[in-house]
Order: C-alpha cells, then sequence, then structure tokens
C-alpha cells in the first residue's frame, strides 16, 4: 500500500520535472555581439544587477543613435560618452581647485584631478580594446577608470563641495559601470 502511494506522488511530479528540465532556470538570456539594440534589447542589458536601471535606459535612449547601432557598437559608444563626461568633470575639479579658497580642499582637487586624468586615459583605452573586441581587458580598463574616480569621491566625502561634483561624479562611476558590465556580457556571454 505504501508503494503505490510513493509511485502516485513520483508520477505526480513527472510532469513538473519535464516542464522544469526544458524551461531556463534563469530568465537572462545570451547576447550576441551582432544583436540589433532595440528598446526590449536596452532593458534587458540595463536591468543587469550591477547596473542602475534607472540611470541606464534614460541615459542611453535619450540618443537616437543608439538605436542605429549593434551591440557590439555600443559598448564602444558608452565608454566615448563617459570618457567626454570624464573631461567635463576634470575642467570642473580643475576649476574648483584653482578658485577654492578653502585649504581642505586643495589636496583633494588636486588627488580628484590625477584621478580624473588617469580615469580618463582608462576609458580611451576601454573604447579602444571594446572595438578591437578584446572585452575582458576593455572591462578590467573601465574598472580602473571606476575606481579612481570612486577614490575621488571618497576623498571629497564630508567636505563642503558644491552639490554637482558628488552628481556628476557618481554618473560618470555609473556610465563606467554599464561599460564594464556590457562588456561582461559580450566577454562571457552572460
Amino acid at each position: 500500500m505504501a508503494v503505490s502511494g510513493v509511485r502516485s506522488n513520483v508520477f505526480s511530479f513527472l510532469p513538473l520535472l519535464l516542464i522544469l528540465s526544458i524551461t531556463p532556470l534563469s530568465s537572462s538570456s545570451s547576447f550576441s555581439p551582432s544583436d540589433k539594440v532595440t528598446k526590449a534589447l536596452l532593458d534587458q542589458l540595463c536591468s543587469q544587477p550591477t547596473i542602475y536601471k534607472h540611470f541606464c535606459i534614460p541615459w542611453l535612449t535619450s540618443d537616437p543613435t543608439t538605436f542605429t547601432l549593434d551591440l557590439k557598437g555600443l559598448v564602444p559608444v558608452v565608454f566615448q560618452k563617459a570618457e567626454m563626461l570624464g573631461y567635463k568633470n576634470l575642467a570642473m575639479i580643475e576649476g574648483l581647485h584653482r578658485t577654492t579658497n578653502d585649504p581642505t580642499l586643495k589636496i583633494p582637487y588636486g588627488s580628484c584631478i590625477t584621478g580624473y586624468e588617469f580615469s580618463n586615459t582608462a576609458l580611451k583605452k576601454a573604447k579602444q580594446l571594446a572595438r578591437s573586441k578584446a572585452y575582458v581587458s576593455a572591462s578590467k580598463a573601465a574598472f580602473e577608470a571606476f575606481d579612481s574616480i570612486n577614490m575621488c569621491e571618497s576623498l571629497l566625502e564630508g567636505l563642503a563641495t558644491p552639490a554637482n561634483v558628488s552628481k556628476r561624479n557618481m554618473w560618470y562611476e555609473r556610465m563606467c559601470n554599464t561599460g564594464m558590465a556590457f562588456s561582461d556580457i559580450l566577454a562571457f556571454g552572460l
């Protein structure tokens, strides 16, 4: 009697096991470098766990050229856009360094200038590496850019800087992070 009860329970689970065996366990799909950039693709890409979706989607959809690219073309563009903001942020920090009367800000601003110079060079390298499809190396270069500005942000924490300094550093970090994540997607087929 006990055997027939076990047998009926096993048979009731067979349809569930069959469905689970043919259904992917993860909702994420694999991406191809030749995937055309669409709003749906951006939604998937920007939904990766390390990306700030509410920043990524508006940032990338605000430029209509985004939708003329495939995924392998998008990655260098992401680095280029981050690099452009990096140069604007560098000019802002240089101006603050030049005009501040607060001696407690001179050294951190100076360190941030060095950080942005290094970071912009790293993003230029990441952009070139992404164009040559060296996505692992591109991701590493983007991490170096991110880390450099993260250090700048740490040095400025708690100091009396204009509000837009922290915001623009954060945008820059998110752009670098997006480039890293997209490079990793292409490198590892996540």
